[in-house]
């Protein structure tokens, strides 16, 4: 139902009525007038462009009241995953494989492998909800839980390849916990983190964390771009420690998390493969989840015809001139 945001303007509408008392032109007595034959034609342009008139006046008013269609929400059903991309956005990223920013056998950057990996993996689930989160010192909602995979690739294409910062993980984390929402009912939970390192993460936030996992009850899956110098997952460091190995240490964390959890190890490219094709197999269940579409603003169609309209009674106005 066409709704109005200003409707006070429209009483401005009674104006309308103007163009058809008013001549615009002086009106010439003759006696010889009434031998002239009847012109059809230029009646029907004086009813034109008195119509032209009505409309630009009555489209300028609805324009003023703001016109629009109110919001609706849409319920929408099917079978996927619900899936938060989490990628690492931080300085470190912008390194290769070989640990170099310009040098070494691998040209291409983590972040660009990460971009490439990312889109490949939309596309190769298209029936999962997505969103996307970057994060480096802050994390930043790239695009909310979406099943438009033209928006969400737009979204991971305009990841600039260029990092900065530092890996801040906790708050990225909560973010990404948050953006499955409530309104999205069944349907597997997953955050799916792609990051070349991690920080140390204090016991109070970690609980935390721990406690909103298992209360969504969410799958984690770490993609670890690893480089020559970064320590492995799965084998303690010779010299342990969470200032300097925590990619370890927050493995083990994650172990212990209590929900499923996943880490997949790429020291090249290449290994992301491995991680794609997992991925790609997770299992799918049914999930429901309400849209809410915002309302449809009408006030510039009002004004483009108070446009078109105002061009005819030029138009008409230009021919009139002697």
């Amino acid at each position: 139902m066409l709704q109005f945001a200003q409707p006070g303007f429209l009483w401005l509408l009674l104006l309308a009525v103007l163009p058809w008392f008013w001549r615009g032109q002086t009106a010439t007595l003759h006696g010889g007038l009434g031998l002239l034959p009847r012109d059809r034609l230029s009646e029907w342009i004086d009813t034109g462009l008195r119509l032209a008139a009505v409309l630009t006046c009555s489209c300028l008013v609805v324009g003023l009241a703001r016109p629009y269609l109110p919001g609706e929400t849409i319920r929408h059903s099917g079978e996927g995953a619900r899936i938060v991309l989490l990628m690492d956005r931080s300085s470190s990223m912008g390194e290769n494989f070989s640990g170099h920013y310009l040098e070494g056998m691998a040209r291409e950057s983590k972040a660009v492998a990460a971009r490439r990996f990312l889109a490949q993996l939309v596309t190769r689930r298209p029936h999962d909800l997505f969103a996307l989160l970057d994060f480096s010192t802050a994390p930043l909602l790239a695009m909310p839980m979406t099943a438009n995979p033209v928006a969400l690739q737009a979204a991971i294409a305009a990841i600039s390849e260029r990092g900065h910062g530092i890996t801040a993980l906790a708050p990225a984390l909560a973010m990404a916990l948050e953006s499955f929402g409530d309104r999205v009912e069944g349907g597997s939970r997953i955050v799916l983190l792609v990051s070349d390192g991690a920080t140390r993460i204090d016991q109070d936030t970690r609980e935390r964390l721990r406690a909103d996992f298992q209360t969504r009850q969410a799958s984690l899956y770490w993609v670890y771009l690893r480089t020559p110098r970064s320590s492995r997952l799965g084998t303690p460091p010779p010299n342990p420690g969470e200032s300097t190995t925590p990619e370890f240490f927050l493995h083990r964390y994650f172990e212990a998390l209590g929900v499923p959890y996943r880490a997949f190890e790429a020291d090249h490219p290449d290994a992301l493969e491995a991680a794609l094709t997992e991925l790609a197999a997770v299992k799918s269940s049914p999930w429901h989840y309400t849209e809410t579409r915002p309302r449809q603003e009408l006030a510039g169609l009002a004004y483009a015809l108070a446009l078109v309209a105002g061009a005819v009674m030029l138009a008409g106005a230009w021919v009139e001139q002697p």
